[in-house]
């Protein structure tokens, strides 16, 4: 056989075998691709619920069955990051407040997330979003950004004026004291058949002093989150059950209240309260 024939042969039969090869590969199972695309499957309608040094925060998975996920990471920023970031890669600093990745919550709804970021700061500012992580670590574009400060709220029982049992309440403590108590905000009495918030001042020229403003009818402490007033406060004011008020406490800060239940007649008589206290002088934000 001469040259030129062995060099035809073992031509045809590396072409043979490489057919061969691609006919197999190609008969083989479809390998299941991994979405990368920064566009897809970015969580959506985030929302945070502020609370006494936690947020609760929840978003829309909206990403198909067929995408593979690996999890989530949470954004806690002290600065905006959505305007430069949101549809990009994120920025290096800060890093995610998760440092492994968050495989979502045990509730059997899939068509949302939720986390509850427990040992944060009351009267800070965070800038809040959240991003997909794929099997690669690649991550989605950003949910929207949820600006957000934690700050304390709660329940107490208010009951009348010098009986002796929890008569007054601090907000800065968050916990009941006396009526003539240098620490108290408000008290509470009736007359003429009505029910009146006051400030302790009235009690005693040296106690601390507190304004009263009417927000009306709510159906929750949350209901008006962001408030603007332009009308004079005042010292005591009627208060009803279901209703809202903001006091401006001695040293500048606000409080929101909501009148939830009255028991007993008389010096008998039991307000039940709920509340949200504004830890930065000034701001009505709850």
């Amino acid at each position: 056989m001469s040259k030129t024939n062995r060099i035809n042969r073992h031509i045809i039969f590396f072409i043979a075998t490489a057919l061969v090869i691609v006919v197999a590969v190609g008969c083989g199972p479809p390998k299941k691709a991994l979405r990368t695309d920064p566009t897809h499957c970015a969580p959506a309608n985030l929302t945070v619920k502020p609370n006494d040094h936690q947020l609760f925060i929840k978003w829309d998975t909206d990403c198909p069955d067929s995408t593979l996920l690996s999890g989530y990471y949470i954004y806690l920023s002290d600065k905006p990051l959505y305007e430069k970031y949101g549809m990009t890669q994120p920025p290096r600093s800060p890093k995610p407040f998760n440092e492994a990745v968050y495989p979502g919550d045990t509730d059997p709804e899939d068509s949302f997330e939720t986390i509850n970021i427990e040992n944060l700061e009351n009267g800070v500012e965070y800038f809040v979003s959240v991003r997909t992580v794929y099997p690669d670590q690649s991550v989605s574009a950003s949910s929207n950004e949820v600006a957000i400060i934690c700050r304390p709220e709660g329940n107490f029982d208010l009951a009348f004026r010098y009986s002796e049992l929890n008569d007054g309440f601090s907000f800065e403590k968050r916990a009941a004291v006396r009526a003539d108590a240098e620490e108290n905000d408000l008290y509470f009495y009736s007359k003429d058949g009505f029910d009146f918030i006051a400030s302790p001042k009235r009690l005693n020229g040296f106690l601390r002093n507190s304004d009263f403003y009417s927000l009306g009818k709510s159906t929750d402490i949350y209901q008006h989150p962001e408030i603007e007033i332009d009308i004079p406060p005042v010292e005591k004011m009627p208060v009803r059950l279901g209703e809202s008020y903001l006091v401006k406490t001695a040293d500048g800060k606000f409080a929101k209240i909501r009148i939830e239940s009255a028991t007993g007649e008389g010096k008998s008589r039991v307000l039940n309260i709920s509340y949200i206290y504004q830890t930065i002088p000034g701001l009505m934000r709850f």
